[in-house]
């Protein structure tokens, strides 16, 4: 949302002219906003109270007329982003739908105006400017008084909810709606990355808990997008692109846990099947809580063992902290005891919470590491079984040979990236050894008698050292070098292969009626898909359903 006010040199002629591209003269002023020029607008409606409309030019110089003030708020606006995966007649009705929506519950116009993706930017980038009046408005077009459901300091000030607060979740609710009707999969989520984030977990998604694991980015606007496009980044730019980067450090640092997990407990036979493992993940989430303070009261008597009842002691100072809730402001308080005595319980009980969270999201990892090798197993065995099946299809004996040689092609191309990872490696680690020893015999000498004998072509044994050193810099950066792009090369056919396989799998299912596992991959803007952390069983076999792409905040 944001407000029009007349000290910022606003109008709500001029604003109106320009979001709907028309030409309004304000009536106040005498100044003439033309911008019927303007490409971009697809559809643009008034719309009042009761489903009514009014001509905007003169609804408009109404407005400005209204308001005596010269530090008057004349209106505000709302801008949304329409789903892309509509057609336009469905973008049209949805957010025609909404400024109908707005103007019947707050009592006001809202003026609806649709513009396209501009060019050079992205074209997903459908969005609609709702210009909402500032007082109330009757269906026959009369003004009123203030609209003070619109003004959030009004709001904070009584106490309720604001316009962002409610409608949000509403408008949420309408583009899944129409998403849902056209048949599409992806849904879009009005709530904090950290609420998604939670919900997902105490569901048992925990690739979505990976996916979700990030730092939101804020809005960069108008002004940011075009200093990006004339290759400038502004301070909010250069947070965002930070966030972004830590974000797929992040999901990367999931992935590779979650594989070196799964490769353990394969190399140690521990991969079985596990039937309730949504079940047992949410019972550990719901026992987190006491395991946290089981950890505390013994961390804190280890801390104490003088102490003739640590119990009591944890008892007391948990009640010294009760009125601390989790996420206020107010920092915790030290510990009671006094000294490096004190300091000692303090740091034992961080580090016993800390290390409670690392153990329960291995365990919780650990299980999905083994329903997700559990049924990977089960296409693969049925798949064989139906290559010696004699009444299977020639569509499912396709679907199946598919499926294994997909499979085998995946795991030698991850084999090969992993060799060509331990080899780049190795490379870094000869080139440091080989820095090291350069500097060990440093630069050749610069005293006379030696520039003479490299200027004959007879270094002395010093120089020739220290010239073999630099050499075998320079070619063990040309193997570091060479590594590295093996590596990358192998990463590349290992993300072709596992996208096959997964293709292959969805084919499989299809083609025998089967649910199909659902593997969450990496958002489009990362370089480097990877699989879900566990995946998850579609409610109706013999469809093969993908999986929503991720979408940003």
């Amino acid at each position: 949302m944001k407000a029009y006010s007349r000290k910022d040199g606003h109008s709500s002629t001029a604003a109106a002219a320009y979001r709907a591209g028309v030409c309004i003269e304000d009536a106040l002023t005498g100044e003439v906003h033309d911008y019927t020029k303007r490409h971009g607008v697809a559809f643009s409606a008034l719309c009042l109270p009761g489903d009514q409309t009014a001509e905007r030019a003169d609804f408009w110089n109404q407005v400005e007329t209204h308001h005596k003030r010269g530090d008057a708020v004349t209106c505000r606006e709302v801008v949304v982003a329409l789903p892309a995966e509509l057609d336009g007649d469905a973008r049209q009705d949805l957010a025609h739908a909404f400024a109908k929506h707005l103007a019947n519950t707050y009592g006001i116009a809202a003026d609806l105006a649709i513009h396209e993706p501009s060019a050079g930017g992205d074209n997903r980038n459908h969005h609609a400017h709702i210009l909402l009046s500032a007082c109330a408005v009757s269906p026959e077009g009369t003004l009123g008084k203030k609209a003070e459901a619109l003004d959030p300091i009004a709001c904070k000030r009584a106490k309720r909810p604001t316009l962002a607060d409610t409608q949000r979740e509403h408008w949420a609710g309408m583009v899944n709606t129409a998403l849902a009707q056209a048949g599409i999969a992806e849904r879009v989520d009005h709530r904090r990355l950290v609420e998604q984030k939670a919900e997902a977990a105490q569901h048992g998604d925990f690739g979505a808990v990976a996916q979700l694991d990030r730092t939101p980015t804020k809005h960069e606007g108008k002004a940011v997008t075009q200093a990006r496009r004339r290759g400038e980044r502004l301070p909010r730019a250069k947070r965002n692109d930070r966030a972004r980067t830590a974000s797929e450090r992040r999901f990367n640092q999931h992935t590779r846990r979650f594989e070196d997990l799964k490769a353990k407990a394969a190399a140690e036979g521990r991969l079985q099947q596990v039937d309730e493992q949504a079940l047992h993940a949410r019972a550990l989430l719901e026992r987190r809580k006491e395991g946290v303070q089981r950890l505390r009261t013994a961390a804190m008597a280890q801390a104490t063992p003088n102490s003739p009842t640590p119990k009591a002691a944890v008892q007391a100072r948990a009640k010294r902290l009760a009125p601390h809730k989790a996420g206020a402001s107010m920092p915790r308080r030290a510990a009671g005891a006094a000294g490096q005595q004190g300091k000692g319980s303090a740091a034992v009980e961080r580090a016993a919470r800390g290390k409670d969270r690392v153990q329960l999201e291995n365990v919780v990892v650990q299980e999905a590491a083994k329903q997700l090798e559990e049924l990977i197993a089960e296409m693969l065995a049925r798949a064989r079984r139906a290559l010696q099946q004699p009444e299977a299809t020639p569509w499912q004996r396709a679907t199946a040979r598919t499926l294994l040689e997909t499979h085998n092609a995946a795991g030698e191309a991850r084999e090969a990236w992993r060799r060509t990872v331990e080899e780049r490696k190795q490379a870094g680690e000869t080139v440091r050894r080989a820095r090291a020893d350069r500097g060990h015999y440093g630069p050749p000498a610069v005293d006379p008698f030696s520039r003479m004998r490299r200027a004959l072509g007879r270094p002395t044994a010093h120089d020739r050292q220290a010239l073999d050193a630099a050499e075998a810099v320079k070619q063990a950066k040309a193997a570091e070098a060479k590594a590295k792009a093996d590596r990358d090369a192998a990463s590349r056919q290992r993300q072709q292969a596992e996208a096959s396989a997964e293709k292959a799998r969805a084919q499989f299912a299809e083609a025998f009626g089967l649910p199909v596992p659902r593997f969450d991959t990496k958002p489009e803007q990362q370089p480097e898909p990877a699989p879900t952390l566990t995946p998850s069983v579609e409610p109706t076999p013999g469809h093969a359903r993908e999986r929503p792409r991720p979408r940003m905040r």
